[in-house]
């Protein structure tokens, strides 16, 4: 993918934040992040408080039931065309049963060049750096897109569970044989 950048969010990045937050008001998607609705509420006047949650994030959550993570955001050519949560502690709160190590989203406008899988791809070695040599991640059965994502990066489905009105696949990949 031409200029390609993952990397975490800077202070200098508020215009391209805020472009990328508006894309995702344009979403008509059944499948949205959950982070589009915080997204909708940054401005410039709170870009950096949330900048600085991002990054207690990496050490100290506010929930106690949630996992640290680190968020890596896509820039394609300057502009943030999606981003991938790497969650680190999988027996916090509902990661295991369903959430996963890894969230990711792709900006509504940025979608169909398998940009998620390159994020993916990224994310893998940084969970190898840390030792986590079993990585999960979970899609909605009707996502397809994501499922493939999944699959294209060794995925392999374990089971598909009911939350709610939806079913969940959750899928593993192996690091540890895997050349991530």
């Amino acid at each position: 993918m031409e200029n390609l950048v993952i990397r975490e969010l800077e202070k200098a990045d508020m215009a391209a934040f805020l472009d990328y937050a508006a894309d995702w008001t344009r979403d008509v998607s059944p499948f949205k992040i959950d982070e589009a609705k915080i997204y909708a509420t940054i401005s410039e006047d709170n870009f950096e408080d949330f900048q600085t949650e991002i990054e207690q994030e990496k050490t100290l959550p506010k929930n106690p039931d949630y996992s640290t993570a680190t968020k890596y955001f896509a820039f394609i050519n300057g502009k943030i065309a999606g981003v991938i949560s790497c969650r680190w502690q999988i027996e916090k709160g509902i990661l295991l049963e369903w959430g996963g190590h890894i969230g990711y989203g792709v900006a509504p406008s940025f979608r169909g060049h398998h940009l998620a899988e390159q994020m993916v791809k990224f994310a893998l070695p940084e969970y190898k750096k840390r030792g986590i040599l079993r990585v999960m991640i979970s899609a909605d059965e009707d996502n397809i897109a994501s499922r493939k994502t999944i699959e294209r990066n060794g995925g392999v489905l374990e089971n598909i569970v009911s939350i709610d009105d939806s079913k969940v696949c959750r899928y593993w990949i192996d690091l540890e044989n895997e050349e991530h």
